[in-house]
This record gives C-alpha cells, sequence and structure tokens, in this order.
C-alpha cells in the first residue's frame, strides 16, 4: 500500500509497488506548470476554505463549523494522499525479469528501452520508459498512469470533484453575502481574477475570493469531463492508449474491471488512500475476455 511505500518497512517494497527515487519533478515544461499548480492550490485552498470562508459564513455557529472541519479535512487527506500515489508510486517495466517462455505471447520488443515489454505495457516519450498496462501520460503528476497508481488517478479525480464542488458552495455563499460583488465591473473580475490581484487594480479579500471561485468552476468543469470520461473506459476494460487504438481484449465484465483499478479491498481505497488493495493481477499476465470466461468461474 501506499502507506508501507511512505514508511518504507523493511521487506514491503518487495511485497508491494516501488517508490519511485529518481526525476521525481516532470521532465517537460507544460508538466511542470500544472504539476506546481497542483501542489499550490490543494493545500492553499484548504487554508483558505477552513480558516477564512467558513468561519466567516459560520462565526455564529461553532458546531457547524467543526463539522466543516472534519469533513474537509477528510476531503484534503483523500486527495492528497491519491495524489502522492499517483506521483509517488512505480508503474514501470524497469523491475520486470522477463520469463523467456513469455516472450512472443503478446510481448513485443521496446527499441527504445531495448529490452522486452508485457501485454498492455507501452513506451512513454516523456517519461522515456515503458509502462505496466499503460493509461496515459498525467501532466499534473508529470508521470504516466499505469497499472500500480491507476487506482489513485482514478480516486484522485473523484475525491477532487467532490472537494471543488464543495468549496465552490461556500465561495459561491460567501461572494453572495458581499455588497458591490456582482455588477457590471465585476464581471472583468470573475473573468480576470488573477490579473485584478497581480495589476494591483483589486487586492481586496473579495477579489481572492473571486480567483479561488474561479478556479474552483474551472478545476469541476475538467474533472467533471475526465471522471466520466475514465470511469467510462474502466466500465469498458479499456485505458486510454488501449481506446485509442482499438485494442479490446480485456473487458471482463464491469465489475471485475473496477476490480482491476481499485483492487481487492475497494471499499477501503474508496475512502483510506493509504490502505492495502490487492490488484488482482501483477501487470505481467492478464486475462482476457475469453480467458475470463474460462478461469473466473474455478476462482469465485
Amino acid at each position: 500500500s501506499l502507506r508501507d511505500l511512505i514508511s518504507l518497512k523493511p521487506g514491503s517494497l518487495k511485497k508491494m509497488v516501488r517508490l519511485r527515487k529518481k526525476k521525481l519533478l516532470p521532465g517537460q515544461m507544460s508538466d511542470v506548470g500544472a504539476f506546481l499548480f497542483v501542489c499550490f492550490m490543494i493545500p492553499f485552498t484548504f487554508l483558505w476554505e477552513i480558516f477564512y470562508i467558513t468561519p466567516d459564513l459560520y462565526k455564529d455557529s461553532g458546531d457547524i463549523w467543526w463539522i466543516h472541519v472534519v469533513m474537509g479535512s477528510i476531503m484534503f487527506v483523500n486527495i492528497s494522499g491519491n495524489f502522492l500515489g499517483l506521483w509517488l508510486v512505480d508503474t514501470s517495466t524497469r523491475y520486470i525479469i522477463v520469463p523467456s517462455k513469455k516472450v512472443g505471447e503478446n510481448w513485443h520488443f521496446c527499441a527504445t528501452c531495448e529490452a522486452v515489454a508485457p501485454p498492455r505495457s507501452w513506451h512513454c516519450n516523456v517519461c522515456n520508459v515503458c509502462i505496466l498496462k499503460r493509461e496515459h501520460h498525467c501532466m499534473f503528476a508529470g508521470y504516466c498512469v499505469g497499472h500500480y497508481n491507476h487506482r489513485y488517478f482514478l480516486l484522485f479525480l473523484g475525491w477532487l470533484w467532490v472537494g471543488v464542488l464543495y468549496c465552490i458552495y461556500f465561495n459561491t455563499m460567501y461572494l453572495w453575502t458581499m455588497d458591490g460583488v456582482f455588477s457590471l465591473f465585476a464581471v472583468l473580475k470573475f473573468i480576470f481574477p488573477l490579473i485584478m490581484i497581480m495589476s494591483g487594480v483589486d487586492v481586496s479579500m473579495a477579489q481572492v475570493a473571486i480567483f479561488f471561485w474561479s478556479v474552483h468552476v474551472a478545476a469541476f468543469l475538467l474533472v467533471s469531463v475526465l471522471l466520466v470520461y475514465h470511469i467510462h473506459l474502466i466500465y469498458n476494460g479499456n485505458t486510454t492508449f488501449e481506446n485509442n487504438r482499438r485494442i479490446q481484449f480485456y473487458n471482463l465484465g464491469w465489475k471485475q474491471n473496477f476490480i482491476e483499478v481499485l483492487g481487492k479491498s475497494w471499499q477501503l481505497a474508496l475512502i483510506w488512500p493509504f490502505g492495502k488493495s490487492k490488484l488482482p493481477h501483477n501487470g505481467v499476465d492478464w486475462d482476457t475476455d475469453a480467458s475470463w470466461k474460462l478461469e473466473a468461474p474455478k476462482n469465485r
């Protein structure tokens, strides 16, 4: 689990997936900007909402404020924990020992890595390595989504969707109570919130609230599209890479497809990013839809 990886318990890395130790920062400039933005916005949004917005909204209701503190903390832990898993968990083929008897059975040769790669594993030119069950290259983590961190990517999106919706509600309520926020000039404040602050035209806390509101609305729209798209892919047992190339051999039924990503303890994974949830496959040997119909009844 991610907890074992962070604590680096003896022997845990042999049993579980590995932590990346080199080239942790993104390799291209577009990734650097997105990565730093996420690293900045997650903690600062939490601090902004918990220690500025909600105290103002619930200054006469201390008990309600504490409820939102607890709920906000749960979201923050899940968003941050899943982002760490997405960013740090090594899902490359570096440590895969190629079994000679398997070569030729849907394995292929990667000319860049000068090595044989397992089925569903493909090379990423940005990460410069082959990725187990490569999904896509995530610019926000500066690393590829693959077999071992697919769970963290999906749950990062899920909890982020809940979190930004939560923040939009509070920021909207806060702005609604302020005088002069909704006016003709305010339209420019909502369209160019950061420019207003950086240029010194409006450096008030109301303008900072407008900036956070605008970012959260944009994030909500983006995350909504990504979440629906990736849930649809997982439902059909596909990855972005395979979907683009019309590879459709791994649909094991929608329930098993989600277990393939979230692990056998998916209930725990949904609410706790540091929990253990063993994946059914090892990233090298895969069931296809044909083999699953034959083998699955024996394993149920």
